[in-house]
């Protein structure tokens, strides 16, 4: 997106919109406004899809958030990130989800990042297969055989690539340097805490535990 066509909200000079976005134009559906304009925090994700290049994966996953009601940044295999909506509007994102600081009803209160990745793979003949068939090599594919923190997932999970960790990690202290008053680094939280049993991702894909995330952002 050029800079002069970049959409120009602010809520008490806080940015709304990404500064290292790549948008894609078409906006995802908002329903309603955080209770203090911005997020508390993130869930962190993986789309669990096929693994496309550039940014048409970026452009199929949004179509999909868009035709299925649903709102989050996206984070191509890349590092490039998508956003298509303000960070004064909340979506759905995480469906039945809880966590103790915050309650439930998670999408109203932290903004969803979905990594463009395969998630969860299942070993087949020396490598890996997805549940939509695609074969991956064992250096893509990252084995918890122990939990590394609490609420952490085993099996075997296709790895988010280098760009996408750095891209993830740069959006969560820029989402938080950017309004520490209301988004809380120990609200960044994985799917598969807040929907534990439910959901998986982005347990092995990422390659910390969540808790050794939210320490790391700490320290940037």
């Amino acid at each position: 997106m050029k800079e002069k066509d970049r959409p120009n909200h602010t809520d008490a000079a806080k940015l709304l919109w990404y500064p290292a976005m790549e948008a894609l134009i078409a906006p995802m559906k908002s329903r309603g406004k955080y209770k203090n304009g911005y997020p508390e925090g993130a869930v962190v994700h993986f789309t669990s899809g096929r693994s496309l290049l550039g940014a048409k994966n970026a452009k199929n996953t949004v179509e999909g958030g868009i035709k299925n009601g649903y709102m989050f940044f996206v984070i191509d295999k890349d590092g490039l990130v998508y956003q298509n909506f303000p960070l004064s509007d909340w979506g759905y994102h995480a469906g039945k989800s809880q966590w103790p600081s915050l309650g439930e009803s998670l999408s109203s209160k932290l903004v969803g990042i979905e990594i463009a990745n395969a998630g969860s793979v299942k070993p087949l003949n020396g490598k890996f297969v997805s549940w939509f068939g695609e074969i991956y090599d064992p250096s893509v594919v990252r084995t918890i055989l122990k939990k590394r923190d609490a609420l952490d997932c085993v099996g075997h999970f296709h790895k988010y690539t280098e760009a996408q960790e750095t891209s993830l990690i740069a959006l969560l202290s820029w989402l938080h340097k950017n309004n520490p008053s209301v988004f809380k680094l120990d609200n960044v939280i994985g799917h598969h805490e807040c929907s534990p049993g439910r959901k998986n991702d982005p347990g092995g894909s990422l390659s910390m535990s969540m808790t050794a995330l939210r320490a790391k952002l700490k320290t940037l």
